[in-house]
Protein backbone atom coordinates (compact mmCIF):
# COMPACT_ATOMS: atom_id res chain seq x y z
CA UNK A 1 0.00 0.00 0.00
CA UNK A 2 1.38 3.43 -1.00
CA UNK A 3 1.33 6.30 1.44
CA UNK A 4 -0.79 9.42 0.92
CA UNK A 5 0.79 11.48 3.71
CA UNK A 6 4.11 10.98 5.46
CA UNK A 7 5.63 13.12 8.22
CA UNK A 8 9.14 12.51 9.54
CA UNK A 9 10.37 14.36 12.64
CA UNK A 10 8.12 17.28 11.70
CA UNK A 11 8.47 20.39 13.88
CA UNK A 12 6.98 23.87 13.81
CA UNK A 13 8.02 26.78 16.03
CA UNK A 14 6.52 30.24 16.32
CA UNK A 15 8.32 33.36 17.49
CA UNK A 16 6.34 35.14 20.22
CA UNK A 17 6.92 38.90 20.66
CA UNK A 18 5.66 40.80 23.71
CA UNK A 19 5.09 43.92 21.59
CA UNK A 20 4.82 44.43 17.80
CA UNK A 21 7.70 46.91 17.95
CA UNK A 22 10.02 44.20 19.30
CA UNK A 23 10.02 42.51 15.91
CA UNK A 24 11.38 45.65 14.24
CA UNK A 25 13.91 46.29 17.02
CA UNK A 26 15.17 42.74 16.72
CA UNK A 27 15.56 43.15 12.96
CA UNK A 28 17.80 46.21 13.32
CA UNK A 29 19.74 45.33 16.50
CA UNK A 30 20.10 41.57 15.79
CA UNK A 31 19.35 40.98 19.46
CA UNK A 32 16.76 38.36 20.26
CA UNK A 33 13.59 39.90 21.68
CA UNK A 34 11.24 36.96 21.30
CA UNK A 35 10.46 33.62 22.91
CA UNK A 36 9.91 30.41 20.96
CA UNK A 37 6.68 28.43 21.11
CA UNK A 38 7.03 24.82 19.82
CA UNK A 39 3.65 24.04 18.24
CA UNK A 40 4.85 20.67 16.89
CA UNK A 41 7.81 18.59 18.09
CA UNK A 42 9.29 15.74 16.04
CA UNK A 43 5.98 14.39 14.77
CA UNK A 44 6.31 11.21 12.72
CA UNK A 45 3.44 9.26 11.17
CA UNK A 46 2.23 7.84 7.86
CA UNK A 47 -1.22 7.66 6.27
CA UNK A 48 -1.96 5.04 3.65
CA UNK A 49 -3.86 5.90 0.49
CA UNK A 50 -7.61 5.46 1.02
CA UNK A 51 -7.29 5.54 4.81
CA UNK A 52 -9.34 7.73 7.17
CA UNK A 53 -7.26 9.04 10.05
CA UNK A 54 -8.56 10.81 13.15
CA UNK A 55 -6.57 13.52 14.93
CA UNK A 56 -7.41 14.21 18.57
CA UNK A 57 -5.96 16.25 21.41
CA UNK A 58 -6.72 19.14 23.70
CA UNK A 59 -6.89 22.73 22.50
CA UNK A 60 -3.35 23.88 21.79
CA UNK A 61 -2.06 20.34 21.19
CA UNK A 62 -0.92 21.18 17.64
CA UNK A 63 -3.71 19.60 15.60
CA UNK A 64 -4.57 22.66 13.51
CA UNK A 65 -0.89 23.48 13.04
CA UNK A 66 -0.30 20.02 11.59
CA UNK A 67 -3.18 20.39 9.15
CA UNK A 68 -1.99 23.87 8.10
CA UNK A 69 1.41 22.42 7.29
CA UNK A 70 -0.21 19.66 5.25
CA UNK A 71 -2.31 22.16 3.30
CA UNK A 72 0.65 24.48 2.65
CA UNK A 73 -0.78 27.34 4.71
CA UNK A 74 2.35 27.26 6.90
CA UNK A 75 5.87 25.90 6.43
CA UNK A 76 7.65 23.53 8.83
CA UNK A 77 10.61 24.67 10.89
CA UNK A 78 12.31 21.29 10.52
CA UNK A 79 11.57 17.76 9.40
CA UNK A 80 9.70 16.68 6.29
CA UNK A 81 6.07 16.35 5.24
CA UNK A 82 5.07 14.67 1.97
CA UNK A 83 1.67 14.21 0.38
CA UNK A 84 0.53 12.55 -2.82
CA UNK A 85 -2.49 13.86 -4.70
CA UNK A 86 -4.65 16.95 -4.63
CA UNK A 87 -5.70 18.26 -1.22
CA UNK A 88 -8.97 19.94 -0.33
CA UNK A 89 -9.36 21.33 3.19
CA UNK A 90 -11.78 22.87 5.64
CA UNK A 91 -9.71 24.74 8.20
CA UNK A 92 -10.82 27.81 10.15
CA UNK A 93 -14.31 28.93 9.18
CA UNK A 94 -14.21 31.47 6.40
CA UNK A 95 -10.63 30.76 5.33
CA UNK A 96 -10.32 31.86 1.73
CA UNK A 97 -13.68 33.66 1.68
CA UNK A 98 -13.93 37.32 0.74
CA UNK A 99 -16.46 38.91 3.11
CA UNK A 100 -17.85 41.28 0.47
CA UNK A 101 -18.36 38.60 -2.19
CA UNK A 102 -21.52 36.53 -2.38
CA UNK A 103 -21.59 32.86 -1.46
CA UNK A 104 -21.87 31.98 -5.16
CA UNK A 105 -18.79 34.05 -6.06
CA UNK A 106 -16.80 32.70 -3.12
CA UNK A 107 -17.64 29.13 -4.11
CA UNK A 108 -16.28 29.75 -7.61
CA UNK A 109 -13.22 31.55 -6.22
CA UNK A 110 -12.41 28.72 -3.79
CA UNK A 111 -12.84 26.12 -6.51
CA UNK A 112 -10.35 28.04 -8.64
CA UNK A 113 -7.90 28.24 -5.74
CA UNK A 114 -8.17 24.47 -5.35
CA UNK A 115 -7.08 24.05 -8.97
CA UNK A 116 -10.26 23.70 -11.02
CA UNK A 117 -10.25 25.12 -14.54
CA UNK A 118 -12.97 27.59 -15.63
CA UNK A 119 -14.72 24.79 -17.52
CA UNK A 120 -14.63 22.48 -14.46
CA UNK A 121 -15.94 25.27 -12.23
CA UNK A 122 -18.92 25.85 -14.55
CA UNK A 123 -19.64 22.11 -14.55
CA UNK A 124 -19.34 21.56 -10.80
CA UNK A 125 -20.68 24.83 -9.41
CA UNK A 126 -24.36 23.73 -9.50
CA UNK A 127 -23.51 20.63 -7.42
CA UNK A 128 -21.55 22.76 -4.95
CA UNK A 129 -24.38 25.24 -4.50
CA UNK A 130 -27.09 22.57 -4.27
CA UNK A 131 -25.16 20.63 -1.64
CA UNK A 132 -24.82 23.75 0.55
CA UNK A 133 -28.64 24.22 0.72
CA UNK A 134 -28.14 27.97 1.27
CA UNK A 135 -30.87 29.01 -1.17
CA UNK A 136 -31.31 32.77 -1.47
CA UNK A 137 -28.31 33.36 0.82
CA UNK A 138 -26.01 32.29 -2.01
CA UNK A 139 -26.38 35.75 -3.56
CA UNK A 140 -25.76 37.63 -0.31
CA UNK A 141 -22.31 38.70 1.00
CA UNK A 142 -20.74 36.03 3.19
CA UNK A 143 -20.10 38.64 5.88
CA UNK A 144 -23.81 38.23 6.68
CA UNK A 145 -23.44 34.45 7.15
CA UNK A 146 -23.61 32.62 10.46
CA UNK A 147 -20.83 30.18 11.39
CA UNK A 148 -23.06 27.29 10.32
CA UNK A 149 -23.61 28.85 6.89
CA UNK A 150 -19.86 29.38 6.49
CA UNK A 151 -19.32 25.72 7.22
CA UNK A 152 -21.99 24.63 4.75
CA UNK A 153 -20.36 26.59 1.94
CA UNK A 154 -16.80 25.55 2.83
CA UNK A 155 -17.71 21.87 3.12
CA UNK A 156 -19.69 21.96 -0.12
CA UNK A 157 -16.72 23.32 -2.05
CA UNK A 158 -14.22 20.96 -0.40
CA UNK A 159 -16.12 17.75 -1.16
CA UNK A 160 -17.25 18.65 -4.67
CA UNK A 161 -13.86 19.42 -6.26
CA UNK A 162 -12.97 15.68 -6.27
CA UNK A 163 -9.81 15.82 -4.12
CA UNK A 164 -7.51 12.87 -3.45
CA UNK A 165 -7.05 13.97 0.17
CA UNK A 166 -9.76 15.65 2.24
CA UNK A 167 -8.70 17.54 5.39
CA UNK A 168 -11.42 18.45 7.93
CA UNK A 169 -10.61 20.53 11.01
CA UNK A 170 -13.55 20.52 13.47
CA UNK A 171 -15.88 21.84 10.77
CA UNK A 172 -18.91 19.69 11.65
CA UNK A 173 -19.18 21.17 15.13
CA UNK A 174 -21.15 24.20 13.92
CA UNK A 175 -23.58 22.46 11.57
CA UNK A 176 -27.17 21.54 12.38
CA UNK A 177 -28.18 17.92 12.77
CA UNK A 178 -29.54 17.57 9.22
CA UNK A 179 -26.43 18.94 7.56
CA UNK A 180 -24.10 17.00 9.86
CA UNK A 181 -25.74 13.78 8.68
CA UNK A 182 -25.42 14.92 5.09
CA UNK A 183 -21.72 15.61 5.64
CA UNK A 184 -21.18 12.23 7.30
CA UNK A 185 -22.92 10.50 4.37
CA UNK A 186 -20.57 12.32 2.00
CA UNK A 187 -17.56 11.26 4.05
CA UNK A 188 -18.76 7.64 3.87
CA UNK A 189 -19.08 8.03 0.10
CA UNK A 190 -15.50 9.33 -0.08
CA UNK A 191 -14.33 6.32 1.89
CA UNK A 192 -16.06 3.96 -0.53
CA UNK A 193 -14.31 5.77 -3.41
CA UNK A 194 -10.91 5.17 -1.83
CA UNK A 195 -10.21 8.79 -0.87
CA UNK A 196 -7.82 9.67 1.95
CA UNK A 197 -9.35 11.66 4.82
CA UNK A 198 -7.75 13.40 7.80
CA UNK A 199 -10.49 14.13 10.32
CA UNK A 200 -9.65 16.40 13.26
CA UNK A 201 -12.39 16.59 15.88
CA UNK A 202 -13.27 16.74 19.57
CA UNK A 203 -16.31 14.56 18.80
CA UNK A 204 -14.70 11.27 19.81
CA UNK A 205 -17.77 9.25 18.85
CA UNK A 206 -17.37 10.34 15.22
CA UNK A 207 -13.65 9.60 15.36
CA UNK A 208 -14.20 6.01 16.51
CA UNK A 209 -16.97 5.45 13.96
CA UNK A 210 -15.30 6.68 10.78
CA UNK A 211 -11.52 6.52 11.41
CA UNK A 212 -9.49 3.33 11.20
CA UNK A 213 -6.52 4.84 13.05
CA UNK A 214 -6.15 7.92 15.21
CA UNK A 215 -3.24 10.24 15.98
CA UNK A 216 -3.23 11.69 19.50
CA UNK A 217 -1.25 14.90 19.97
CA UNK A 218 -0.45 16.62 23.25
CA UNK A 219 1.73 19.74 23.59
CA UNK A 220 2.94 19.24 20.03
CA UNK A 221 4.11 15.64 20.52
CA UNK A 222 2.68 12.32 19.36
CA UNK A 223 1.26 10.49 22.38
CA UNK A 224 -0.03 7.51 20.42
CA UNK A 225 -0.87 6.50 16.86
CA UNK A 226 -2.89 3.34 16.36
CA UNK A 227 -6.38 1.77 16.15
CA UNK A 228 -9.02 4.43 16.88
CA UNK A 229 -10.87 2.55 19.62
CA UNK A 230 -7.65 1.99 21.58
CA UNK A 231 -6.31 5.52 21.13
CA UNK A 232 -9.62 7.21 21.95
CA UNK A 233 -10.04 5.08 25.09
CA UNK A 234 -6.53 6.01 26.26
CA UNK A 235 -7.17 9.68 25.45
CA UNK A 236 -10.47 9.67 27.38
CA UNK A 237 -8.72 8.06 30.36
CA UNK A 238 -6.08 10.79 30.19
CA UNK A 239 -8.78 13.48 30.20
CA UNK A 240 -10.55 11.85 33.16
CA UNK A 241 -7.34 11.78 35.21
CA UNK A 242 -6.58 15.38 34.28
CA UNK A 243 -10.03 16.57 35.32
CA UNK A 244 -9.78 14.79 38.66
CA UNK A 245 -6.51 16.49 39.57
CA UNK A 246 -6.97 19.63 41.68
CA UNK A 247 -6.59 22.64 39.41
CA UNK A 248 -4.18 25.36 40.43
CA UNK A 249 -5.37 28.94 40.73
CA UNK A 250 -3.33 29.87 37.66
CA UNK A 251 -4.93 27.21 35.48
CA UNK A 252 -8.40 28.19 36.72
CA UNK A 253 -7.68 31.82 35.93
CA UNK A 254 -6.57 30.99 32.39
CA UNK A 255 -9.61 28.83 31.63
CA UNK A 256 -12.15 30.89 29.62
CA UNK A 257 -15.59 31.31 31.23
CA UNK A 258 -18.29 29.04 29.88
CA UNK A 259 -21.60 30.48 28.64
CA UNK A 260 -23.40 27.51 30.25
CA UNK A 261 -22.23 25.78 33.42
CA UNK A 262 -23.27 23.39 36.16
CA UNK A 263 -24.03 24.83 39.56
CA UNK A 264 -24.74 21.49 41.20
CA UNK A 265 -24.91 17.79 40.34
CA UNK A 266 -26.53 15.61 43.01
CA UNK A 267 -27.34 11.89 43.23
CA UNK A 268 -30.76 11.34 44.85
CA UNK A 269 -33.20 8.57 45.60
CA UNK A 270 -36.68 8.36 44.10
CA UNK A 271 -38.05 10.79 46.71
CA UNK A 272 -35.49 13.44 45.77
CA UNK A 273 -33.30 13.12 48.89
CA UNK A 274 -29.50 13.12 48.35
CA UNK A 275 -28.14 9.61 48.68
CA UNK A 276 -24.94 7.77 47.81
CA UNK A 277 -25.77 4.11 48.48
CA UNK A 278 -28.36 1.96 46.70
CA UNK A 279 -29.45 -1.63 46.38
CA UNK A 280 -29.38 -3.27 42.98
CA UNK A 281 -32.64 -2.55 41.17
CA UNK A 282 -33.27 0.76 42.94
CA UNK A 283 -34.19 3.90 41.03
CA UNK A 284 -31.35 6.44 40.98
CA UNK A 285 -32.10 10.08 40.19
CA UNK A 286 -29.46 12.58 39.04
CA UNK A 287 -30.42 16.21 39.70
CA UNK A 288 -28.67 18.91 37.67
CA UNK A 289 -28.75 22.62 38.36
CA UNK A 290 -27.58 24.55 35.29
CA UNK A 291 -26.96 28.26 34.74
CA UNK A 292 -26.80 29.97 31.34
CA UNK A 293 -25.63 33.47 30.49
CA UNK A 294 -28.22 33.78 27.72
CA UNK A 295 -31.73 32.26 27.70
CA UNK A 296 -31.42 32.07 23.89
CA UNK A 297 -28.67 29.43 24.05
CA UNK A 298 -30.15 25.96 23.40
CA UNK A 299 -28.51 23.17 25.40
CA UNK A 300 -28.44 19.40 25.65
CA UNK A 301 -27.45 17.33 28.66
CA UNK A 302 -25.67 13.95 28.83
CA UNK A 303 -25.11 11.75 31.89
CA UNK A 304 -22.58 8.92 31.91
CA UNK A 305 -21.91 6.29 34.57
CA UNK A 306 -18.45 4.67 34.82
CA UNK A 307 -17.17 1.98 37.14
CA UNK A 308 -14.82 3.68 39.59
CA UNK A 309 -12.31 0.84 39.79
CA UNK A 310 -11.24 0.97 36.15
CA UNK A 311 -13.13 3.86 34.48
CA UNK A 312 -15.10 1.34 32.43
CA UNK A 313 -17.98 3.14 30.73
CA UNK A 314 -21.18 1.45 31.86
CA UNK A 315 -23.73 3.53 29.95
CA UNK A 316 -24.71 7.06 29.03
CA UNK A 317 -28.05 8.78 28.45
CA UNK A 318 -28.56 12.14 26.80
CA UNK A 319 -31.35 14.45 25.73
CA UNK A 320 -29.90 14.67 22.21
CA UNK A 321 -29.57 10.91 21.81
CA UNK A 322 -33.11 10.41 23.11
CA UNK A 323 -34.46 12.77 20.46
CA UNK A 324 -35.55 15.51 22.86
CA UNK A 325 -35.57 19.15 21.86
CA UNK A 326 -32.79 21.21 23.43
CA UNK A 327 -33.63 23.24 26.52
CA UNK A 328 -33.83 26.99 25.98
CA UNK A 329 -35.59 30.13 27.20
CA UNK A 330 -34.20 30.29 30.73
CA UNK A 331 -31.11 31.40 32.60
CA UNK A 332 -31.45 28.67 35.24
CA UNK A 333 -32.56 25.06 34.81
CA UNK A 334 -33.17 22.17 37.17
CA UNK A 335 -33.11 18.88 35.29
CA UNK A 336 -33.64 15.40 36.73
CA UNK A 337 -32.83 12.19 34.90
CA UNK A 338 -34.37 9.06 36.43
CA UNK A 339 -32.33 5.89 36.02
CA UNK A 340 -34.98 3.24 36.61
CA UNK A 341 -34.33 -0.15 38.22
CA UNK A 342 -30.58 0.21 37.88
CA UNK A 343 -29.19 -3.28 37.08
CA UNK A 344 -25.57 -2.57 38.06
CA UNK A 345 -23.82 -5.10 40.27
CA UNK A 346 -22.07 -4.39 43.58
CA UNK A 347 -19.39 -1.68 43.44
CA UNK A 348 -18.68 2.04 43.26
CA UNK A 349 -19.65 4.14 40.25
CA UNK A 350 -18.71 7.59 38.98
CA UNK A 351 -21.20 10.03 37.49
CA UNK A 352 -20.03 12.26 34.63
CA UNK A 353 -22.33 15.11 33.53
CA UNK A 354 -21.96 17.14 30.35
CA UNK A 355 -23.89 20.17 29.12
CA UNK A 356 -23.46 21.07 25.45
CA UNK A 357 -24.86 23.06 22.57
CA UNK A 358 -27.93 22.38 20.47
CA UNK A 359 -26.06 19.78 18.37
CA UNK A 360 -24.52 18.01 21.38
CA UNK A 361 -21.13 18.63 19.76
CA UNK A 362 -19.60 21.50 21.75
CA UNK A 363 -19.20 20.81 25.47
CA UNK A 364 -19.84 23.91 27.61
CA UNK A 365 -19.18 22.34 30.99
CA UNK A 366 -18.47 19.02 32.66
CA UNK A 367 -18.86 17.80 36.21
CA UNK A 368 -17.44 14.56 37.69
CA UNK A 369 -18.67 12.88 40.87
CA UNK A 370 -15.97 10.42 41.98
CA UNK A 371 -17.47 8.24 43.25
CA UNK A 372 -21.05 9.25 42.54
CA UNK A 373 -22.77 6.35 44.28
CA UNK A 374 -22.29 2.75 45.33
CA UNK A 375 -24.42 -0.35 44.79
CA UNK A 376 -24.57 -2.67 47.78
CA UNK A 377 -24.90 -6.44 47.73
CA UNK A 378 -24.42 -9.45 49.98
CA UNK A 379 -22.14 -11.41 47.65
CA UNK A 380 -19.47 -10.93 45.03
CA UNK A 381 -20.83 -10.94 41.50
CA UNK A 382 -19.10 -11.41 38.18
CA UNK A 383 -19.71 -8.84 35.49
CA UNK A 384 -21.19 -5.37 35.32
CA UNK A 385 -24.96 -5.84 35.24
CA UNK A 386 -27.44 -8.24 36.74
CA UNK A 387 -29.69 -9.58 34.00
CA UNK A 388 -33.10 -10.88 35.03
CA UNK A 389 -33.11 -14.56 34.20
CA UNK A 390 -34.63 -17.91 34.98
CA UNK A 391 -33.31 -21.49 34.92
CA UNK A 392 -35.42 -24.36 33.70
CA UNK A 393 -34.52 -28.02 33.36
CA UNK A 394 -36.35 -29.70 30.51
CA UNK A 395 -36.33 -33.39 29.69
CA UNK A 396 -34.62 -34.23 26.42
CA UNK A 397 -37.20 -35.48 23.95
CA UNK A 398 -36.67 -38.45 21.72
CA UNK A 399 -36.38 -36.23 18.69
CA UNK A 400 -33.62 -34.15 20.30
CA UNK A 401 -31.80 -37.30 21.44
CA UNK A 402 -31.92 -38.65 17.93
CA UNK A 403 -30.53 -35.36 16.56
CA UNK A 404 -27.59 -35.51 18.98
CA UNK A 405 -26.81 -39.06 17.81
CA UNK A 406 -26.68 -38.13 14.14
Amino acid sequence: MHFAVRAVELSKQYAIYRKPADRLIELFTRRVRHSVFPALRDVTFEVEQGETIGIVGQNGAGKSTLLKLLCGVAQPTSGSLESRGTISSILELGTGFHPEFSGRDNAALNAAILGLSPAEIRRRLPDILNFSELGAFLDRPVKTYSSGMYMRLAFSVAVNVDPDILVIDEALAVGDGHFQKKCMDKIRQFQEQGKTILFCSHALYYVTQICRRTLWLDQGRVMRYGPSVDVVHEYETFLLKRDREPATALVAAERPPSPVRFREVTVCDSSGRPRDSFARGDDVHIRLRIEADSPKQPIHVLIGVNRSADDLQCFAVGTHGDGLHPFSGKRAYEVVVKLLELPLTRGEYDVVAFVGDENAMTVFDRRDLHPGFSVMGERFEVGLVDVKHDWRLEPAGSEMAGAVGR
